[in-house]
């Protein structure tokens, strides 16, 4: 046990991507307009439940994450510095939206791969550390080998590659789909806040055209156009889950539609304008714009049959 412990210790000092899987936004409530997180759209699915358990010794341990709250809020960490926020629905396997200031001035890094994975939605006790594939299945491999835990691998079960596919989307998961960022790397500038990005818990299935050229274009004119005299940008960016699935097994959702709100304020933090945008997650799809939030608010409680009223920003 106390090895184990340990080797965990020494791996967050190893690994400088960081998810802090928690019961709120807390711990990263700056990433929203007056640190007030959105309201209204807390519409995720139950997390799955593994309902072949009999004979499993300890599933109560050793499926554990597999009866925690769905949506999981997820304070993303990159070099132990916080940089955005998202809500992750652990029953569509997909973020439901990242939260995020935008860096006006940056220059954009637009190099890298989605190659990350949140050890914390496997078991709370994990690390807090986004991994590549291969470090998630060794923290989930020890904690499996927790003579306490008694998880043994001979049981499909509890083997390493179901558990981390259990709980969220894997990198074969999206099909002919794009894996389109909640939270772009193009809206922060070189180094650590875009590599921050490069999680699957701020990705879903994407159409390869609307991607790369309709929300591309809204995205670079977001940073380039409407952002101009704002001296700081709070930026929501989610999806509109929908009936449809990337297969037959229902692992992982596709959204309708993605949408995009933003609030520009002053050098003292007041408002100056806000505004967002929504568009049909298809080749065909076009996105429309909304010069107030409020009307993008409305449009999203009518497609998502939200009968709770919706806030993005409080006051803005």
């Amino acid at each position: 046990m106390v090895s184990v412990s340990l080797m965990c210790l020494g791996l967050l000092s190893l690994w400088g991507v960081r998810g802090e899987v928690a019961p709120n936004f807390d711990n990263c409530k700056m990433f929203f307009f007056r640190e007030t997180p959105v309201s209204g759209l807390n519409i995720a699915l139950p997390t799955p439940v593994e309902t072949n358990t009999q004979n499993l010794p300890n599933p109560e341990k050793c499926l554990s994450a597999y009866n925690a709250a769905s949506p999981a809020y997820i304070c993303q960490i990159y070099n132990n510095q916080y940089y955005f926020a998202t809500l992750y629905d652990r029953g569509r396997r997909i973020p439901l939206y990242s939260a995020y200031k935008m860096d006006i001035k940056g220059e954009p890094e637009r190099e890298g791969s989605i190659v990350n994975y949140e050890p914390q939605l496997v078991h709370p006790e994990l690390s807090k550390n986004q991994m590549k594939k291969k470090e998630c299945m060794t923290e989930i491999k020890n904690y499996n080998n927790i003579p306490s835990n008694d998880c043994k691998e001979s049981f499909p079960q509890y083997r390493q590659t179901y558990k981390l596919g259990w709980s969220q989307a894997l990198d074969d998961n999206f099909g002919t789909y794009d894996r389109g960022h909640l939270n772009p790397a193009g809206h922060h500038g070189k180094g650590d806040a875009s590599k921050a990005t490069m999680t699957f818990t701020n990705v879903a299935p994407q159409n390869p055209k609307m991607n790369q050229v309709q929300w591309n274009q809204y995205e670079q004119k977001l940073k380039n156009d409407l952002s101009q005299g704002c001296s700081n940008m709070y930026v929501v960016t989610g999806v509109v889950p929908s009936t449809t699935w990337v297969d037959q097994n229902k692992r992982v959702n596709v959204p309708s539609h993605y949408w995009n709100a933003f609030c520009c304020t002053d050098n003292n933090d007041k408002p100056l304008r806000s505004g967002g945008a929504l568009c049909p997650n298809t080749a065909e799809g076009r996105v429309t714009e909304y010069k107030t939030v409020a009307d993008l608010q409305k449009e999203l409680r009518r497609l998502m049959s939200v009968k709770n009223n919706v806030q993005i920003f409080k006051g803005c």
